[in-house]
C-alpha cells in the first residue's frame, strides 16, 4: 500500500471511531493528529538511530501508530519496523533509520487513527554524516574486572536502541563490555563493565557499522592495575571545636595518618550544629584555610555543639572521610 493510501485509510479508521461513538450516544474524544517537529541528527545512514521531536507521540497505543521517513515525491516513504522504534514520551521517540535512497532529504511522520503531520528533515547518507558516535569523556579512566565504567558522547546507541558496544583492549571477543543491569543506555551516556580480560588501552565505541564512520576511539587510556593505577584508599581526619567569646565556634581539621594527607585538611566544607529538640540542627557552614583551620560566628544560645568536616573527594579521587568533633556545652 503506497504512502498516501495508508495515510486516507487511518483518517477513515479515525472518522469511524468518532462516528460509532455518537451512535452510542457518547461524546467523541478530541484528539490532535501528532506532529512531529524535529530530528537529531539530521543526516546519517541506515541503522543510525535519530532522537524525533514532537507532540501527541502517546494518545493512542503504539500498535495503531505507524512511524514512516516520507520521501520528497508523493507515495514513496519507508516505514520503521515496529521493534526498532520506541516512545520514550508525549514528545519523544527513538528510531533507527530504516534503507533510504542515499542523498535524498526525508521528513518524519508518526500516523494514528486521527491522521498525522510530517516535520523535521532527515538527509540520508552513505557515510556517518550527523550520526557519527562521539566520546567526551569516560570515568573512572582505571579499574579491576567488575568496574563499573561510565561513558559520556553523542550518538551511542546501536541499531536495537541498546547501547553501542563497548570493548576494551585488546578488543578480542572477550574484551566486548556488558552493560550494567538495568541497562540505562542513552544516545548519550552508556554504562558498561569492565571485562576480565581487559588491557591498557582505549576504549572503543561501534554503533551502526564500522565501515561506514559509525565507530570511535576514546581520547584517554583506561589503564588497568597492578601497576598503572592503585585503587584510591579512605583518608581518616580529625576535627576540633572550641566555642569562644560571644559566640564563635573555632577549630582544625587534621589528618590522623602516619604520612598526613594534606589534601583532606585544606579548603574542608565545615558545618557547625546545635542539639534542638534531640535533633541535629546545622546552624552555620564555613571551610577551613589552606592549614585545617576554621573560624565562623554563630548565634548566641545555650546548648550542645558539634563542627562535621564533610565527607568529600578532592581531585586526585582520593576519599576524605567524613569526622565529627567532640560535642561541646555553652
Amino acid at each position: 500500500m503506497n504512502l498516501l493510501r495508508r495515510h486516507i485509510g487511518r483518517r477513515v479508521a479515525g472518522v469511524g471511531v468518532g462516528v460509532a461513538l455518537l451512535v452510542l450516544g457518547l461524546e467523541a474524544p478530541a484528539f490532535a493528529a501528532p506532529a512531529v517537529s524535529g530530528v537529531a541528527p539530521g543526516s546519517g545512514p541506515t541503522n543510525c538511530v535519530v532522537v524525533i521531536t514532537g507532540t501527541g507521540f502517546t494518545d493512542f497505543p503504539k500498535a495503531q501508530q505507524t512511524l514512516t521517513f516520507v520521501g520528497p515525491a508523493a507515495g514513496v516513504g519507508d516505514d520503521v519496523a515496529v521493534a526498532t522504534w520506541a516512545r520514550n514520551s508525549a514528545t519523544e521517540i527513538l528510531a533507527t533509520v530504516p534503507a533510504l535512497a542515499p542523498g535524498t532529504t526525508y521528513t518524519v511522520q508518526l500516523t494514528d487513527p486521527t491522521g498525522g503531520t510530517a516535520g523535521g528533515t532527515f538527509l540520508s547518507t552513505t557515510g556517518a554524516g550527523g550520526c557519527a558516535p562521539t566520546i567526551t569523556s569516560f570515568a573512572p579512566e582505571c579499574g579491576t574486572k567488575g568496574t563499573v565504567v561510565n561513558i559520556t558522547g553523542t550518538n551511542l546507541l546501536a541499531p536495537d536502541l541498546g547501547g553501542g558496544e563497548v570493548a576494551f583492549s585488546p578488543y578480542s571477543p572477550t574484551e566486548i563490555a556488558a552493560d550494567t543491569v538495568p541497562d540505562v543506555s542513552s544516545p548519550t551516556a552508556l554504562s558498561v563493565i569492565v571485562p576480565d580480560t581487559a588491557a591498557d588501552g582505549k576504549l572503543v565505541v561501534t554503533t551502526f557499522s564500522a565501515a561506514t564512520g559509525g565507530q570511535v576511539f576514546s581520547t584517554d587510556l583506561f589503564l588497568v592495575p597492578p601497576p598503572d593505577c592503585v585503587a584510591a584508599a579512605p583518608h581518616a581526619r580529625s576535627i576540633t571545636l572550641k566555642l569562644k567569646d560571644k559566640l564563635t565556634a573555632k577549630g582544625a581539621v587534621k589528618s590522623t595518618e602516619t604520612t598526613p594527607f594534606t589534601a583532606c585538611v585544606a579548603t574542608v566544607p565545615v558545618k557547625i550544629q546545635r542539639k534542638v529538640s534531640g535533633h541535629w540542627k546545622t546552624i552555620a557552614k564555613t571551610t577551613t584555610s589552606d592549614t585545617g583551620a576554621y573560624s565562623k560566628k554563630i548565634k548566641n544560645k545555650k546548648g550542645k555543639y558539634r563542627s562535621i568536616a564533610v565527607k568529600t573527594t578532592v581531585a586526585t579521587d582520593e576519599v576524605c572521610l567524613k569526622a565529627k568533633s567532640p560535642v561541646r556545652t555553652h
